[in-house]
């Protein structure tokens, strides 16, 4: 018995709970965002000023703005909004950052400089930055958010990838098939793209939470979905002004980032917890 299974037995947890409790928070957080394309308890940008700013339970679940609007309604088409552009904007990332990863892996030398001191310039432009820089082009807008998310995730995936791969190019099947007279090309797409897809999954995962608190950043400072469309951080940074009368205004949407961002966390730790073999003996 290892030393960490006393301490799961002792309060009740089991070897994956970060895994299932992270898996349950972002299925909620997702069903409610499906739902919200179908059903919401009342037209999410529908005013009703003798309603406005209306406590939890007294009108709706969570309350209602400075509009009228119900709050949670603003959630749930919130919560489609921030999943929608996190999970476009990973897969940017995911595709460009694999791709340029897998080739500095497979060429080394200058190549692999190349690609490696491209990373460092782009991650050195924190996504916000790079918002900025977009929408003085482009303009403010779901597709800037993309962008700049997208592109702040491409280096992420650049480094993941590259120390997957070059750990898969050191097996003997990698060298058996350059042996065998197969490319570059053809083993990665072979032999490391299959190996390194789980782990890029899983930091995917953990990327996607992230990617939805960057994005109501950007809707905070008004970079990313144009009113009307709800946003989690619009929402944030239009309770600024009603604190005092109206806190509820600010807790609901702080708390929805707060809990999606942790459930996407606690999935990727656990799934990483649960499929990383230097890891499967730890809780």
């Amino acid at each position: 018995m290892t030393a960490a299974a006393p301490d799961r037995i002792r309060y009740g947890f089991g070897p994956h709970f970060r895994l299932y409790l992270g898996a349950a928070i972002t299925a909620c957080v997702i069903g409610l965002a499906l739902l919200s394309l179908v059903w919401t308890p009342a037209p999410p940008a529908k005013m009703r000023i003798a309603l406005k700013l209306k406590a939890p339970l007294e009108a709706g679940l969570a309350g209602t703005d400075q509009f009228g609007r119900d709050i949670f309604s603003l959630l749930m088409a919130g919560a489609w909004n921030s999943l929608s552009i996190a999970v476009v904007a990973i897969v940017i990332g995911v595709v460009a950052g694999v791709a340029l990863g897998t080739a500095a892996a497979a060429r080394r030398g200058l190549v692999e400089e190349i690609i490696m001191r491209f990373a460092d310039v782009i991650f050195a432009f924190p996504a916000i930055v790079s918002a900025i820089m977009i929408a003085a082009l482009m303009g403010s807008g779901a597709s800037t958010a993309i962008l700049a998310i997208g592109l702040f995730n491409i280096p992420v995936f650049i480094r993941v990838s590259r120390a997957l791969a070059q750990r898969v190019w050191a097996n003997d099947f990698c060298l058996a098939a350059q042996a065998a007279g197969k490319g570059a090309f053809r083993i990665t797409t072979d032999h490391v793209l299959p190996n390194i897809a789980g782990g890029v999954a899983i930091q995917a995962t953990v990327q996607v939470g992230l990617a939805i608190l960057v994005e109501a950043g950007l809707s905070f400072l008004g970079l990313s979905l144009a009113p009307p469309a709800p946003s989690w951080g619009r929402m944030l940074s239009d309770a600024q002004t009603f604190l005092s009368q109206a806190p509820w205004m600010a807790i609901a949407p702080g708390v929805a980032v707060a809990v999606t961002v942790l459930g996407f966390n606690l999935l990727g730790d656990g799934l990483r917890d649960k499929f990383d073999p230097r890891t499967a003996g730890r809780v």
